[in-house]
Parts: C-alpha cells; structure tokens; sequence
C-alpha cells in the first residue's frame, strides 16, 4: 500500500497497482487498474470526491456513486497547478485545462492553444475560472463541461 485518506462520504487507497475506492453512499468498493511503472503525484481526498495525478494519468473518484473515471496525460504532457475546491478539480497543464466534477459527466478538456497563457485561476461560489490572455474560461460542478467567455 501506497497510501490511504477518508473524508466526507468516500475513502481511497493507493496500491502499486491499483486505485481502491469506498462510497459510503453505495456501500461498496471499486477498483481501477494503473500501470506498474506510474508515480503518483498527487492524491487528494475531499468530501465528495477524490482525484489521483500521476506522471501518465488523471483519475477521479466520485464519492456519490463509487464510480473512478480517468483521463490520460499526451506523452509531454505535464500538470503545472491544480485546483480543487470541495466541487470539483481543475488541472492546469502545459497543453490544456482538465476539469472534473464531483456530480456530473466525465474528465472534460479544453485546449489552451499555442498562445493560451493563464493570468489568472480563482475560485468562486462553486465555480473555477480561468482567465487567460485570450478569453475566459468557466468550470463549474453543475456544468457539463467548459464554458466559455470573449
């Protein structure tokens, strides 16, 4: 075992090769398979959900349905910031915005583009956004996806 942590209605444990999820709402536990050779990064555990960063991939855990969803890493692909409020998570990389939320729908992604440079990440009243030098970008638990704003 890697590591463990509990909070609100679910509970992860990290093995070396496996990602354990509890859902105190479903009362079971899932699993997902991870490669041997991924180094984890990164493994908060927040009331409603969880998410593990490693070198080559995104995983989510939804606490109120016990489901893990996850989002592959490009092959240069690197995290530079994360945000993750009590609703959901943003990941900053070099190439794009990864968001995902606690309640609805799956990893969503939005490309930054060649001139894409984040000026700003804020979180407000259950939304994150994003300001970019080109536009602004909206993340929300109740959204499907990104939103976005000239």
């Amino acid at each position: 075992m890697i590591g463990s942590g509990a909070s609100g209605i679910n509970a992860v444990v990290v093995t070396s090769r496996r990602l354990l999820g509890f859902s105190s709402r479903t009362l079971t536990w899932n699993e997902t398979d991870r490669d041997l050779d991924e180094k984890v990064l990164e493994r908060p555990v927040l009331p409603t959900f969880s998410v593990v960063r490693t070198d080559k991939r995104l995983y989510g855990f939804r606490g109120a349905n016990g489901i893990w969803l996850n989002e592959a890493l490009g092959v240069l692909e690197t995290v530079k910031k994360t945000q993750s409020p009590d609703y959901g998570a943003v990941f900053v990389t070099n190439e794009r915005l990864v968001g995902f939320a606690s309640l609805l729908g799956d990893f969503s992604s939005k490309a930054l583009g060649i001139h894409g440079r984040i000026v700003q990440l804020d979180k407000e009243k259950g939304l994150i956004i994003v300001t970019t030098s080109n536009h602004t970008l909206v993340f929300g638990s109740r959204l499907s996806g990104w939103e976005e704003f000239e």
